[in-house]
């Protein structure tokens, strides 16, 4: 005769896995380890709305850590935005109570009434009183004392004091709804700005790929954003588990194997213990992997195999783990000149259901406006000043090229605001193309594309101020010598220095 399996079902809380404690220095367990403590299970399941998917996977590596023997599986409630929505918490629990009852016929069921919204509670106690879902009904009594356990008490529904309850009607609605994910809420949560038309195509493109459990490559120069649309993608899927982001380009060659895929203790010269990959750290979620153009060619070999197998190997070991990640890679490389020359792998290429191109800043001209002023406000917001962009300072902007796109603009306009002397914000001060050697090109090289509104005139007169200010830096602020540098008359030195400080 085959062991029963004890499987425990719950919520997860803002109590899980652990609580404050009011001895500095100590953590209490929260209501789900604490039930796992005072009483014993074959199986977890836990029930996770959006909002704390982090703290869900806190409490299953905990889980794991302490109670090795119990499995713990999640059931994610991807469209529960509201925890007080009596009918959607009560739709979803019918449809996976179903599941459950199939993957578990001969299971003695309990369900934590600790963690989660008292409507949650509600629901399971209609459920378990209907006989929907035979399950006892357990809450835990937080410990009087550090270092006890507290108790458990069961809620016993044959008692007479509960009603008879018969199952509703209630269809189950939630599968069969239309899944329509808020794509302007959740760019306004991940500050994603720009209204440009190959901007808005790029989002709507990623927005449609999203929720299909597919490997997207994503492609854009430097700075373009790439990380923030990995993190869309995460948001719209109805994946449940982390978001883990790699930048490939960053790890050491002989340690990107193990950063990846993991190692047992002993499998090379300082490995003294066992170590997960990041894989295995995403599982249940997305892996953005960045600058995966820039992955040496053997690990490309291992990374094809993972995605199509979905299998890990950690270094050293003997076997293989199955992991559920959906990858999202980035690159700034021309991926087909990289496969011609040999740097890429095609077949890996392959593997990615689609590429979505993220445009430079320089064919999205729109938003710059746009960008500076969100990257202004909230550099006013966290220093409590009143920074202001001259019209002067937004056309200069407009006509220079952005090489480091909105990553560039974003700290241009911080420097730019520490550094200015007055309320507002002037050209000189944003010392655009300063920097541009960051971008392996000189200022010379940084011309700018001409455009709708571009005004030559309003360009060389910028051009002109930096080349007077720089002469002058050089000449130790002598007039005399900074116009010998630029071959011009101590008279134009003169009216220049009257007219920088008349417009302070």
């Amino acid at each position: 005769m085959s062991k029963i399996s004890k499987v425990l079902l719950s919520f997860t809380g803002f109590h899980d896995p652990y609580g404050d404690s009011p001895i500095e220095g100590i953590r209490e367990a929260g209501p789900i380890l604490q039930m796992l403590t005072c009483r014993t299970f074959d199986h977890v399941l836990l029930f996770q709305t959006p909002r704390l998917a982090e703290r869900t996977a806190q409490t299953i590596a905990e889980i794991t850590r302490l109670f090795p023997a119990i499995t713990v599986t999640t059931k994610p409630l991807d469209r529960l935005d509201d925890p007080t929505d009596h009918i959607c918490i009560l739709k979803y629990l019918r449809r996976f109570v179903r599941e459950i009852l199939g993957d578990h016929p001969e299971a003695d069921f309990s369900v934590s009434i600790s963690s989660g919204t008292p409507s949650m509670h509600a629901c399971w106690l209609l459920l378990a009183a209907e006989g929907t879902l035979p399950a006892r009904l357990l809450y835990g009594h937080p410990a009087r004392i550090v270092g006890e356990h507290g108790r458990i008490s069961e809620v016993d529904l044959a008692a007479p004091e509960f009603p008879h309850i018969t199952p509703s009607n209630l269809g189950d609605t939630v599968e069969d709804e239309e899944y329509t994910p808020d794509l302007a809420a959740i760019r306004e949560e991940l500050r994603i700005i720009g209204d440009a038309p190959s901007f808005v195509t790029a989002l709507e493109r990623v927005a449609r790929l999203a929720i299909y459990d597919e490997h997207i490559l994503l492609l854009g120069e430097t700075g373009t954003g790439k990380e923030e649309f990995a993190r869309l993608i995460h948001r719209l899927s109805r994946r449940p588990g982390p978001f883990v982001a790699v930048n490939c380009a960053a790890i050491p060659e002989a340690l990107a194997e193990s950063v990846l895929f993991g190692h047992r203790k002993g499998a090379f010269t300082g490995a003294q213990g066992d170590q997960d990959g990041e894989f295995v750290n995403a599982d249940g979620g997305t892996l953005f992997l960045d600058e995966v153009g820039d992955m040496p060619m053997d690990i490309q070999a291992k990374l094809l195999r993972v995605l199509q197998d979905g299998q890990v190997r950690p270094i050293g070991a003997k076997t293989v783990r199955k992991t559920n990640v959906r990858v999202v890679a980035a690159t700034n490389t021309n991926l087909q000149s990289a496969i011609r020359e040999g740097r890429f792998r095609a077949d890996l290429a392959q593997r990615f259901i689609d590429t979505v191109e993220l445009p430079p800043l320089r064919e999205r001209r729109g938003d710059i406006v746009t960008l500076a002023l969100f990257a202004l406000q909230g550099w006013n917001t966290r220093y409590g000043n009143d920074k202001k962009l001259s019209r002067e300072a937004l056309a200069a902007m407009q006509s220079y090229d952005w090489p480091g796109n909105v990553r560039e603009i974003i700290s241009t306009i911080k420097r730019a605001a520490m550094l200015s002397r007055g309320k507002r914000i002037l050209p000189e001060d944003l010392r655009l193309g300063e920097a541009s050697w960051l971008e392996g090109q000189s200022i010379s090289m940084a011309v700018p594309e001409p455009h709708e509104g571009f005004n030559v005139q309003a360009y060389l007169g910028d051009q002109r101020q930096k080349l007077f200010r720089r002469a002058l830096e050089i000449a130790d602020g002598n007039q005399a010598t900074a116009a010998r540098l630029l071959g011009i008359s101590a008279q134009a030195i003169h009216k220049f220095m009257t007219e920088q400080e008349r417009s302070l």
